[in-house]
C-alpha cells in the first residue's frame, strides 16, 4: 500500500538502493570466494614445497633461508623452529 503512494522518483530511489544492496552482497561473496581460492593455492603450494624439500637438499636450503629472512612474526617463526627476532611482532607476518 505504501508503494502506491510513492511517486515515480521515490520508487526509482528505492529500486536503486535495493540494487545497490544486492550488488554489495554479490561483491562480498566474490571477495570471500577469491580469498578462499588464494588460501587454497597457498596451502597446496606450501605442501608441495615442503614435500620437495624432503627430497632436494638444495631446495630445502633455499626455502629455509627465505623463510628465515622473510618471516618476521615470532609466532610464525615458531612454526618453523626458528629463533625469535628481537623486537619481532607477535601477530601477522
Amino acid at each position: 500500500m505504501a508503494l502506491q503512494r510513492m511517486n515515480r522518483r521515490e520508487k526509482l530511489e528505492l529500486e536503486i538502493s535495493q540494487k545497490q544492496a544486492q550488488l554489495k552482497d554479490i561483491e562480498a561473496r566474490e571477495k570471500v570466494k577469491t580469498r578462499k581460492r588464494d588460501t587454497r593455492r597457498k596451502i597446496i603450494a606450501g605442501a608441495l614445497a615442503l614435500q620437495h624439500s624432503v627430497i632436494n637438499n638444495e631446495f630445502k636450503t633455499v626455502m629455509n633461508r627465505l623463510i628465515n629472512e622473510h618471516v618476521k612474526n615470532n609466532t610464525d617463526r615458531e612454526l618453523f623452529d626458528l629463533p625469535p627476532l628481537a623486537g619481532g611482532q607477535h601477530s601477522g607476518t
